[in-house]
């Protein structure tokens, strides 16, 4: 799983259900970005993970919880194009998507107002949604299995390949 995948989905759902605004992925410069939209912006950022527990499976998998925060940057407050509209429809186009490689459907998790400036409102929306989380399986030199044999109680059977790739299969009674 790739969280910048997850966060590409959340963009580009956005993009498609809000196209009236713009949609980027929250700025590597906070504090030198300037909103250019006429009415506002959708600023997508990942928030950070909890894990859980590992699964005592024979290698590590984990949930991963993983949060996204929506930052609505409006020239408006209230009325059909203010940030508080937009943030219900935020809300109505992420509760319930389920982004590639997630096991669960987004969640709202957070709102808050983050505050005013020069007629420029913010708000913020964080929501959660579930992966797992598996380690990467370093594959350890050995044998390769070259011959399986089954038997039941009137049967045994053995499969093996040959070296030079063609399966034989013996078939003997109990």
């Amino acid at each position: 799983m790739a969280t910048l995948h997850i966060i590409e989905s959340v963009v580009d759902r956005l993009k498609n259900q809000i196209p009236k605004l713009a949609v980027e992925n929250f700025p590597d410069k906070p504090s030198e970005y300037r909103l250019n939209h006429p009415k506002g912006a959708l600023l997508v950022s990942y928030a950070g993970s909890r894990f859980g527990e590992t699964e005592d499976v024979g290698m590590v998998v984990q949930r991963q919880i993983i949060t996204l925060s929506i930052t609505v940057v409006m020239r408006l407050l209230n009325g059909s194009e203010g940030a508080i509209e937009v943030l219900d429809k935020v809300r109505a186009v992420l509760i319930g998507f389920k982004p590639p490689a997630c096991r669960r459907k987004i969640w709202a998790v957070n709102e808050k107002f983050l505050g005013e400036s020069a007629g420029i409102w913010q708000y913020a929306l964080d929501v959660n949604t579930e992966s797992i989380l598996i380690e990467a399986d370093e594959v350890e030199p050995g044998a390769l299995l070259t011959t399986i044999t089954t038997q039941d109680e009137y049967n045994r059977n053995k499969i093996s390949k040959m070296s030079d790739g063609t399966i034989n299969k013996e078939e003997s009674s109990v």
